[in-house]
C-alpha cells in the first residue's frame, strides 16, 4: 500500500506540465468548476499570465483571479476537518522543516501530523487541522517561494482533502545572519541559531564570561542530513570547528537551556 502511495505521487510529480485547468478544478472543487466554465475560460483565456518566472503556476495569482470573481471560497461557518498531503521527492527532514514553517507563518499552529512516509524515492506527509479555513494555495506559495521551494501540482481528493506536490531541490531555509571573516555578535536566541555555512571553511564561537554553554553543535548538509555535531558535558568559553565538505547549514544550541547563552554568542567564520 505504500509502495502504491509513493508511485502515484511519483508519477503525478513526474508527469506534471502546468496543467492549468486541473489545479484550478482542484482549488475550487469540481462541481463549481463545471458550474462555471465557460466565465473560467474567459478569465484564464492567456494561461501564460499565470506562469511565473521559474515556470511554475503562479498560485498567487490563480487564486487572487478566483477570489476577485467569487469563485473560490476558502472560509466555512463551522470547524471542518482538512486534510493535506505534501509529497516531494527531495530530503524528508528539509520538506518536513519548509513546509511545517511555511504552515506556522501562515497561522496554521495546530495541526496533527497524521502520517510520514518516506523511502528512497521521497516522502509523504500527511497532516489533519480543525479550521474554518481552507489552506490558501496562492499564500502557500509565496511563503514557500522566499525559501525557493515551489509548489507543482494541486490534487482534490476528497471535499476538504488536498495533495500538494512539492519541488525543494533549490531550497535555501531562512537562517540566521550575520557577516564573514569578522568577529560577529549573535543576539540574545530565542530559538538555537540556525546558519548558512555554504562556502564558508570554519568557525570560532565564543561565550560570554558570565554564561555557561554547554554546547551543541551540528553541521548539516543542504537536505538538513548531519555530517558531523560537537556535544559538551561542561560549559564552553570557546568551541573551534573545521567545516567538512558538503557543509551547508550549522545550528547552534545549548543543551540544556537557552539561558545558558542569554547573551548570545560571538562568532567567527571564515571563507573558503
Amino acid at each position: 500500500m505504500v509502495r502504491g502511495l509513493f508511485l502515484f505521487f511519483i508519477f503525478t510529480f513526474s508527469s506534471f506540465g502546468l496543467d492549468l485547468h486541473s489545479n484550478i478544478k482542484s482549488i475550487i472543487s469540481e462541481q463549481n468548476y463545471a458550474l462555471n466554465r465557460d466565465k473560467i475560460d474567459q478569465i484564464f483565456a492567456v494561461e501564460s499570465e499565470f506562469i511565473d518566472s521559474n515556470g511554475n503556476l503562479n498560485y498567487a495569482k490563480i487564486t487572487n483571479a478566483l477570489r476577485v470573481n467569487s469563485l473560490l471560497n476558502l472560509s466555512y461557518s463551522q470547524p471542518i476537518n482538512l486534510e493535506i498531503s505534501f509529497y516531494s521527492p527531495t530530503s524528508d527532514i528539509l520538506m518536513f522543516k519548509s513546509v511545517s514553517e511555511a504552515l506556522k507563518s501562515l497561522g496554521y499552529s495546530y495541526f496533527l501530523s497524521k502520517s510520514l512516509k518516506s523511502d528512497t524515492q521521497g516522502i509523504v506527509w500527511q497532516i489533519t487541522m480543525n479550521s474554518r479555513f481552507i489552506l490558501d494555495p496562492g499564500a502557500l506559495y509565496k511563503e514557500l517561494g522566499k525559501n525557493y521551494i515551489f509548489i507543482k501540482d494541486i490534487k482534490r481528493d476528497g471535499q476538504f482533502s488536498f495533495v500538494y506536490s512539492i519541488d525543494a531541490t533549490k531550497a535555501v531555509l531562512s537562517t540566521h545572519q550575520y557577516i564573514s571573516d569578522i568577529e560577529y555578535d549573535l543576539n540574545k536566541p530565542l530559538e538555537p541559531y540556525f546558519l548558512n555555512i555554504s562556502n564558508k571553511s570554519e568557525a570560532l564561537i565564543k561565550s560570554y564570561t558570565s554564561d555557561r554553554w554547554i554546547c551543541v553543535i551540528k553541521v548539516l548538509d543542504r537536505d538538513l542530513n548531519l555530517i558531523t555535531q560537537i556535544k559538551s558535558d561542561k560549559p564552553e568559553k570557546e568551541v573551534y570547528i573545521k567545516f567538512p565538505p558538503n557543509s551547508y547549514y550549522m545550528l547552534i544550541d545549548d543543551a540544556f537551556s537557552l539561558e545558558n547563552i542569554k547573551r548570545g554568542l560571538k562568532i567567527y567564520i571564515k571563507s573558503n
